[in-house]
């Protein structure tokens, strides 16, 4: 299992390796962009399908909670997003938990709902 790595040369007078001569051979100093040239970036981006993330609405779906379920139930969820027209399982999830509380009619858990929906 002899296999030496060939050495990394940087300088050849040198033995020793400094991080300032990698870090000087590596680095350069671009200039920033002009306001020109970021607008036409910004353009040329979204031509391609990309936005800024400033623009987009974060979702409320913020906390993960995993859960194991059924085998079958991922396809039911799928399927329940659809007919309820849901974006997402998360949506449908949010659907189903507030039809359930209002199923039950707790005042208790209705008013939780409506404390977590306005957020």
């Amino acid at each position: 299992m002899d296999n030496p790595r060939a050495k990394i040369v940087i300088d050849e007078s040198d033995d020793d390796i400094s991080l300032l001569k990698v870090l000087a051979a590596t680095s350069s100093k671009a200039q920033p962009l002009t306001e020109r040239q970021l607008k036409e970036v910004e353009a040329q981006s979204e031509t391609l399908g990309f936005t800024r993330r400033e623009k987009r609405k974060r979702s409320p779906y913020v906390i993960q909670k995993n859960i194991k379920i059924r085998v079958g139930m991922d396809e039911l969820l799928s399927e329940l997003g659809e007919a309820v027209g849901s974006k997402s399982d998360q949506e449908t999830f949010d659907i189903a938990i507030t039809k359930l509380v209002e199923s039950i009619g707790s005042v208790r858990l209705s008013s939780m709902l409506n404390e977590i929906s306005k957020r």
